[in-house]
């Protein structure tokens, strides 16, 4: 039996075995002559030998031609010859495991065959930094190595492909200069798909097939004889992409090796409802306050007492009592009572806004007293005058659609002095299906003339013009109609997030600054519930796209709708949305890996991670928007897109077309300017210092201009005191005197 190097087991004689080592030790030097003229070229064109060139080599030197790569193999040649190489080594043992029952059989020798496998995996590990990556994190390591083919688009590249404990990179040969330096970077939680084949057509060449969540697309080829190494790199991904264990994503590796980081910014604890609050000049009475005299108080909702979903403090009316509060909650959807969620004062009127889940209507048109005065209390209410707007996000026919299944839309006839209105925005299921439509145009974009038309037929931006004009309703509603108003979709953990968040932000020019849009995220999506890992697809397993969604994207595209619109009145730039965009999906920060706080709290996320909003304060300087004015300085506190339509939008390229060629600039200008106040000033100070230099060094040469003059006169006094006549007409001559 062969070994997987392709050698007997069998000892040879010393003599024998001596010789057979100089011949394949020539063999290998002519090996490495011919792929070093090969290898020069970045772009592959692999030759398969004839039969009689595989008879003719060794079986060792088949393998070494054919998998091109300086494996094991050349490790012991290596010290054979005594010459030092810079060599990856497979660092792995592999037990190949029989084929399962089950397992799909090839019906046609030209069809792929879908391999799903289970090997058993034993991994050593080696310093990353030996391997060349450019962007490595702190406690990242590599798994498995391997030379392969990567295909992406119409290109093919030759090179490395690694695995590590938070990514999977491949390192071309040559590196193409108009690719992004992190293109080929994919952090396992960004995968949404991956599939092992093997095609008959091309020498039973394996392929592993990659689908990312922002839009790329990778295909990697590895030869017939590197299955087991292509087995083993297929588990890896599958292990750490789908994992359903959070404790293994690479975020608590992370925190061990960069702590120091959170104890320095303490960004788990940025937000404090109280303060919050407080700089809306709203009081809230405490939990165990005996006076009345307020409108709302704090609620404790530890170990989610009250509603397992949301923050372990909230916000309710004052005159609602525990037994209203209990039963509204039993009357809403997952017991997402309505809770305060922002609030300001105008002319000793307090304006609020709520949000909640939908009610319990169902076909029967169910009522719950308790639900109807809990409501009562959050209006203020007076008499003929309607002090609460309900605004339901959902499509109405959707809305009724829900009774069927117990829940609905609140009565008017029964919630009196309310009134409701219906925003017309899709659910999750639209939205992911707008998205794949999407990425599907960003994959075939460098085939695709007809992109504006097909980017119109996704939808996605329809959805944006939709929430965007339901915020500016809810905003025109608290400001210019002074009404108090209640946001709710189904659950009130997608939709509304996105209305709440976004109305808060034309409302209130704090949420425009990074501290205040920090915040923000914090209270009204991470901490009221949104579930992140469940829209996000982390820690699910693979193809379970139910509950995927890009909610959040969504939000943030709905923002740079915003910036693009009052470029002003943000105090941070692209850069902070496009960063939110990308690590909300990487399970770098332990921000978003839960689906609620008490979930992050069970699981004691903050104990054990990092928070995102640690590394933004790290680097806040690279977030400022330099054209940023305050709103004191140009009147414009509330920026409310009043008559928002399709013909507002502009379209992210900065984030939709971040890794597409066609989109590059050709003369690097966007990646060398850097637009914010930091750069601005440290320009500045360059220039500055150098001017200093420049100064400085006129001096010197006017200080030595005058001691040299000092030194010639004092020479001159010297010569006139002589008396030596035939220096002193030499001098005269020359007019030195």
């Amino acid at each position: 039996m062969n070994n997987p190097l392709g050698r007997s087991t069998q000892k040879p004689d010393q003599q024998a075995q001596n010789t057979q080592k100089n011949n394949r030790a020539k063999e290998f030097e002519k090996q490495l002559q011919e792929e070093e003229r090969t290898q020069s070229a970045g772009i592959v064109t692999t030759q398969q030998p004839t039969p009689q060139q595989q008879q003719q080599q060794p079986a060792y030197s088949q393998q070494q031609q054919l998998n091109q790569q300086p494996q094991s193999v050349f490790g012991q040649i290596g010290q054979m010859l005594d010459a030092p190489r810079k060599l990856f080594f497979r660092n792995t043992t592999t037990q190949q495991q029989p084929n399962q029952q089950g397992q799909r059989q090839p019906t046609d020798q030209n069809e792929p065959e879908i391999i799903q496998t289970n090997i058993v995996q034993t991994y050593t590990t080696r310093d990353i930094k030996s391997i060349g990556l450019e962007i490595v994190q702190p406690g990242e390591i590599t798994l498995q190595e391997l030379r392969g083919i990567c295909s992406t688009g119409t290109q093919q590249f030759q090179g490395i492909f690694l695995a590590t404990n938070y990514q999977i990179v491949f390192l071309p040969d040559k590196y193409p200069k108009d690719f992004r330096k992190d293109y080929f970077y994919i952090p396992y939680t960004l995968i949404i798909k991956v599939e092992k084949t093997m095609d008959r057509k091309q020498n039973d060449a394996n392929f592993i097939e990659i689908s990312c969540k922002d839009g790329r697309w990778f295909k990697y080829r590895f030869l017939r004889e590197q299955n087991d190494d292509c087995n083993s790199i297929f588990n890896v991904i599958n292990k750490n992409a789908f994992t359903l264990n959070k404790q293994t994503l690479f975020a608590f590796t992370f925190y061990k090796e960069f702590s120091n980081l959170e104890n320095d910014f303490q960004g788990w604890k940025i937000f404090n409802i109280e303060k919050d609050f407080e700089r809306m000049g709203i009081n809230i009475l405490q939990e165990n306050s005996q006076t009345q005299n307020g409108l709302f108080k704090y609620l404790n909702n530890e170990n989610g007492i009250v509603c397992s979903t949301y923050y372990n403090r909230l916000v309710v009316p004052t005159k609602a009592d525990l037994d209203c509060i209990q039963k509204s909650a039993k009357f809403r959807s997952k017991e997402r009572i309505p809770i305060l969620s922002y609030a300001f004062t105008i002319n000793g009127k307090v304006i609020s806004m709520w949000r909640s889940s939908q009610c319990r209507t169902g076909i029967g048109q169910n009522r719950s007293t308790e639900d109807e005065c809990y409501l009562k209390y959050m209006s203020q209410y007076e008499e003929k005058e309607i002090r609460l707007r309900i605004y339901d996000a959902r499509p109405h026919i959707n809305a009724i659609g829900q009774q069927v299944a117990g829940k609905g839309y609140e009565n008017t006839l029964f919630y009196r002095r309310c009134s409701i209105d219906f925003l017309d925005i899709h659910n999750i299921h639209k939205v992911r299906d707008s998205q794949t439509k999407f990425i599907s145009i960003q994959i075939n974009l460098s085939e695709n003339v007809q992109f504006l038309s097909q980017l119109e037929q996704s939808q996605w931006y329809d959805h944006i013009v939709a929430i965007i004009k339901g915020s500016a309703k809810i905003a025109i509603t608290m400001t210019k109609e002074k009404i108090n108003v209640l946001v709710h979709c189904s659950d009130g953990w997608d939709r509304t997030a996105q209305l709440t968040a976004l109305a808060s932000i034309m409302i209130d020019s704090y949420y425009r600054t990074i501290e205040g849009f920090m915040i923000l995220i914090q209270k009204e999506w991470i901490n009221s519930g949104h579930q992140f890992c469940q829209r996000s697809a982390i820690g699910n397993k693979q193809n379970n796209e139910d509950s995927r969604s890009p909610i959040f994207l969504q939000f943030l595209d709905c923002v740079y709708q915003m910036q693009q619109l009052y470029p002003l009145s943000f105090e941070f730039n692209g850069k902070l949305l496009l960063d939110l965009a990308y690590h909300h999906l990487t399970s770098l920060f332990g921000t978003f890996l839960c689906d609620s706080f008490l979930e992050i709290q069970k699981q004691r996320i903050m104990e054990q991670t990092v928070s995102i909003w640690s590394w933004i304060m790290k680097q806040k300087d690279k977030y400022i928007n330099a054209y940023y004015k305050n709103p004191q300085s140009i009147d414009q506190d509330v920026v409310i897109p009043e008559q928002f339509t399709g013909k507002s939008i502009t379209f992210w390229k900065e984030y939709f077309l971040y890794y597409s060629l066609e989109s590059n600039d050709a003369y690097q200008i966007h990646p060398q300017c850097q637009y914010t106040c930091d750069n601005l000033q440290e320009m500045y100070k360059a220039l500055s210092k150098e001017n200093h230099v420049l100064r400085q060094a006129q001096k010197d040469q006017e200080k030595l201009a005058i001691l040299h003059q000092q030194k010639f006169n004092q020479l001159m006094q010297i010569i006139q005191e002589t008396q030596n006549e035939e220096i002193i007409e030499k001098l005269q001559t020359i007019k030195l005197i």
